[in-house]
């Protein structure tokens, strides 16, 4: 099953990143003006397909495709999904725009982060065609249908490019990386604090600006839906303060990237009870180490 029902108009869609549940969502809101939030790695385009057809909606009904931010597990089927969605505009922040339209750069960096191999697992974006893009800004507003609409706000700190979505009569919020990751099963929060654009300053600013909207639950890319709000941005907050302040002390000793690592998934592991985290949220504590390591590195 790829589609679990969250509300009466939403759906969470598993896009079951390299064949693992539970780690990387897209979103599916219904009605007259079908919008996909999200849409996961290239290589699992056809796993929100699937998702979609198990709730009735076909590819040519979706209006609008809105990649959170250009990160390859947010945005990397943009292109191959609009293949399938001829009636499907993207909306997208204006300084992600560039990186749609040609993912030249956005290839190269990322192979740099992940290597060679991991990249052919997540597969390669496709360049998306000027004329179906329309880029927004600070705020913007969007019309759903059937008295349903949406405020897309512009959340810095995990990307200077990046989008939360809230949709104004329920106030659920699509938060997009602004929150850390709690992978279902483990009772521990994870900062996501990437290369190249981590900024903590910005993103606890940003943490503290969608609190302001009174969202009362919040749909998570990593993972899942969350009503325990609160509790989510005090965790992402004091945990992006905390790491940064970790990592620097290990920074300094010149600790290696991978002893670094080792180190946090430690202290991961310590929170969430376990003795040894899961793969894939070894994965997860690497690259947000990775990106604390490069923002001192530019910045100390």
């Amino acid at each position: 099953m790829y589609a679990t029902k969250v509300s009466e108009r939403v759906y969470m869609l598993d896009t079951y990143a390299l064949g693992q549940a539970g780690t990387v969502s897209a979103y599916l809101i219904k009605g007259p003006k079908p919008a996909v939030v999200d849409c996961g790695y290239a290589s699992t385009f056809e796993n929100v397909l699937a998702g979609m057809a198990e709730v009735g909606v076909l590819p040519t009904d979706v209006r609008y495709l809105i990649p959170t931010h250009v990160h390859l597990d947010h945005a990397g089927a943009a292109g191959r999904l609009l293949r399938e969605m001829p009636n499907a505009e993207v909306i997208a922040h204006e300084r992600s725009v560039p990186h749609l339209l040609d993912p030249t750069r956005l290839i190269e960096s990322s192979t740099k982060v992940f290597g060679p191999v991991i990249m052919g697992l997540y597969g390669a974006p496709e360049p998306i065609p000027a004329g179906r893009v329309t880029a927004v800004g600070k705020e913007a507003n969007l019309d759903l249908g059937e008295g349903l609409s949406a405020t897309l706000i512009h959340t810095p700190g995990h990307a200077p490019h990046q989008i939360s979505i809230v949709l104004d009569q329920t106030k659920a919020m699509f938060t997009a990386d602004a929150v850390g990751i709690v992978y279902p099963g483990m009772k521990a929060l994870i900062p996501t604090t990437p290369p190249p654009s981590f900024n903590p300053t910005e993103l606890v600013s940003t943490i503290g600006s969608i609190r302001q909207t009174s969202p009362k639950e919040l749909l998570i890319p990593h993972f899942g839906a969350r009503k325990d709000v609160d509790w989510v941005f005090d965790r992402s907050a004091e945990l992006v303060q905390r790491w940064v302040e970790q990592v620097r002390e290990l920074w300094r000793r010149k600790m290696s990237l991978d002893e670094a690592a080792e180190a946090m998934e430690g202290e991961v592991a310590k929170d969430a009870g376990i003795v040894e985290l899961p793969i894939v949220a070894k994965m997860s504590v690497r690259v947000s180490v990775m990106g604390i390591m490069h923002y001192l590195d530019k910045n100390i």
